[in-house]
């Protein structure tokens, strides 16, 4: 194993606690000043672009193929990402939450594209891995088109939104650098060997999201410490959303989809690619911090639920799946 791998594995393995991590110091650190997070915020942009950068370059144009092969899983998929997870964070918000800026959070939790981990978990569970992937590569394209959108309709009662605006901050934190990654891992693939390099880029963008992290919980800290921040209602949002996002497609699947589509279509509905949230929060709202923290809060909702969720599956899962799974435990 390379050095590149090891590295990889490393931070795969223990991303739970870099993130966890994360949150305490820059909580920590917050309480006393939020100095670090003044310094990152105007990095917040060019951040976000690397990280999409990175993980841009891990998918092929070959991952498309399967919309061909697998319509309807692909189509449940999309419609679960842009349709289900808005509507259901836009129901929670109106419901639970009462401070405008933790609604709009909360929704814009819910209209970000497909987290690429939910290929992980798929794996996991011997999912159907292609399919995950192609859902994911789909939604970061349709992404920057159906975002602005969804929170002028979703979001739009509780803070002024310039869909335009947000579209032209998705073109450059979102589809700009998914466009290079894909571009150059096509070309690249051509001209020399990058399987070496490839296992340390999702660690690389993982790591720019820990960056992101840091900088809304260090510049939120203050308004939590004066009780402005993490009421009842509003925690329970937080809590709910994930559970829901995952047991409910879950379980419509049931009857529509083999094992391998229903795992892959599963996570890819309930895993939120929340870095690109934080950048958009910071982008599209500089002068609202409080937006960004249901998600960094919705970091730790979706990891638990995420890791929750894999134990109940597994346990549910065709005989040979679940005894390989614990031969390798």
């Amino acid at each position: 194993m390379s050095i590149f791998h090891r590295a990889a594995e490393w931070v795969r393995r223990h991303y739970q606690a870099i993130i966890l991590t994360a949150l305490v110091v820059g909580f920590a650190t917050g309480a006393a000043t939020t100095a670090p997070g003044r310094a990152l915020q105007p990095y917040t942009q060019a951040l976000t672009f690397f990280m999409i950068l990175f993980i841009s370059f891990t998918i092929t144009p070959r991952q498309f193929l399967t919309v061909s092969r697998q319509p309807w899983p692909v189509l449940a998929g999309l419609g679960l990402n842009f349709l289900f997870m808005p509507l259901l964070a836009w129901g929670l918000a109106r419901l639970l939450v009462n401070n405008p800026d933790f609604a709009v959070g909360l929704i814009l939790v819910g209209v970000v594209p497909c987290a690429g981990m939910a290929a992980v978990w798929t794996a996991l569970l011997k999912g159907d891995v292609p399919l995950s992937m192609a859902i994911n590569a789909l939604t970061m394209v349709l992404g920057p088109f159906l975002i602005p959108f969804s929170m002028a309709l979703l979001a739009g009662a509780d803070v002024a939104i310039s869909a335009w605006g947000m579209f032209q901050q998705l073109a450059i934190i979102l589809l700009a650098p998914l466009a290079l990654g894909v571009g150059l891992r096509w070309l690249s693939d051509r001209l020399w060997n990058t399987q070496p390099i490839l296992p340390l880029l999702p660690a690389l963008s993982a790591l720019t999201a820990v960056l992101l992290m840091f900088t809304v919980t260090n510049l939120n800290a203050p308004l939590i410490m004066k009780g402005q921040a993490l009421t009842a209602g509003f925690l329970i949002a937080v809590i709910l959303y994930f559970p829901i996002g995952f047991l409910l497609p879950h379980w419509l699947g049931r009857t529509l989809f083999a094992w391998p589509q229903r795992v892959a279509v599963t996570y890819a509905a309930g895993m939120k690619n929340l870095p690109i949230a934080v950048g958009l929060a910071f982008a599209s709202f500089p002068g609202q911090p409080l937006i960004a923290l249901p998600v960094a809060l919705a970091f730790i909702a979706q990891m638990i639920t995420a890791s929750l969720f894999y134990r109940y599956l597994l346990g549910r899962a065709p005989q040979p799946q679940v005894k390989e799974q614990l031969s390798h435990a």
